[in-house]
């Protein structure tokens, strides 16, 4: 049934962005004057997961390498304020600083470079060490695509003495209409499956029950087609579309599971080993598993992980939402 499988994986950066055309135009206006070799500023990417947040930013920036303009991307959940300076440094156009460099002395080389330079801040609200926000708003030629989920999670991250980033344009992401959806799915199939493979009627019951989520929709055609292989049909038929939107929750959790850091880890296995629990429990186990975090800290790790639909609150505490997945086991990371 397949002809190009990866164009099916999360990773693959479609050629358009359907129903994105005004967020790119927004974005694309606050960071024109740095494909001018000028300072340009920064931006917020705020919506609920699916909606084409990192995407768009991935499919705008790779348009600005044409012009000169380089980038880099860093997730927020699994870097420590060093390692994301160190990527940032590692990925500037700039001379490399010295793989030795300490904290204050790669957000120093940061500042100081004068060539425009873009930065991907992904899934904002994670963010361990807010003060890396403070470190990359001193840096003038330096503009950040900040991605959140909510508003009000995302901003309360910005340390006071970076207000650059406070009032910096915010782009809001609504979930896709059926149209948009249609057509992302649409394009999927035509570069990643055989001819006739699966139908529109077909397609049309898994926009519906994507709820505007490109993400879903994504991997419910993926699960669709994976289990009409595995049951060896030649084209997906109804119960492989009945089937597909468990396996593409599954699938879902299990990337983003994997996507976070190891304290966030940690807290999953805390609940997962031992759950229910109440909070205070959670953060006992915790520590007794190698975790360092603040009380604070792990009620921020436990909201991610309720926000990702990977834990849920249940009268007798927190628990797990699949008890067969577990986490993957992660050393302790360099500060």
């Amino acid at each position: 049934m397949y002809v190009e499988p990866d164009k099916l994986k999360e990773n693959y950066l479609p050629n358009a962005m359907p129903g994105r055309e005004p967020e790119l135009q927004r974005i694309s206006d606050v960071l024109e004057p740095a494909t001018e070799g000028e300072p340009a500023g920064s931006v917020w990417e705020i919506g609920p997961s699916g909606v084409g947040k990192t995407s768009t930013a991935k499919f705008l920036l790779d348009e600005a390498q044409q012009w000169g303009v380089d980038y880099e991307y860093v997730p927020c959940t699994s870097k420590t304020r060093w390692q994301a300076l160190r990527d940032i440094a590692d990925a500037h156009p700039a001379p490399i600083a010295q793989p030795s460099a300490s904290t204050g002395e790669l957000a120093d080389w940061i500042a100081s470079r004068e060539q425009p330079f873009v930065v991907i801040l992904d899934e904002i609200a994670g963010l361990d060490e807010p003060e890396l926000l403070a470190d990359l708003a001193r840096a003038e030629w330096l503009s950040l695509i900040l991605i959140g989920h909510k508003r009000s999670n995302a901003l309360g991250q910005v340390p006071d003495h970076a207000d650059r980033l406070r009032f910096a344009e915010i782009v809001e992401f609504d979930p896709y209409d059926t149209t948009a959806l249609f057509d992302i799915l649409d394009a999927r199939r035509t570069v990643a499956l055989q001819r006739g493979v699966i139908d529109d009627s077909q397609l049309e019951r898994i926009v519906a029950e994507a709820g505007g989520s490109a993400r879903f929709g994504v991997q419910a055609l993926r699960s669709a087609v994976d289990l009409g292989i595995e049951r060896g049909h030649t084209t997906v038929q109804p119960a492989d579309v009945d089937d597909c939107f468990e396996r593409a929750h599954d699938r879902i959790r299990k990337q983003q599971l994997e996507s976070l850091g190891r304290d966030h880890h940690l807290v999953y296995r805390a609940i997962r080993e031992h759950g229910p629990l109440r909070p205070q429990r959670i953060y006992e186990h915790y520590q007794n598993l190698g975790g360092e975090s603040t009380r604070q800290s792990v009620v921020n790790y436990r909201k991610k992980l309720d926000e990702y639909d990977l834990i849920e609150c249940v009268e007798a505490g927190w628990v797990v939402v699949d008890e067969t997945l577990a986490a993957p086991r992660r050393e302790a990371r360099v500060a």
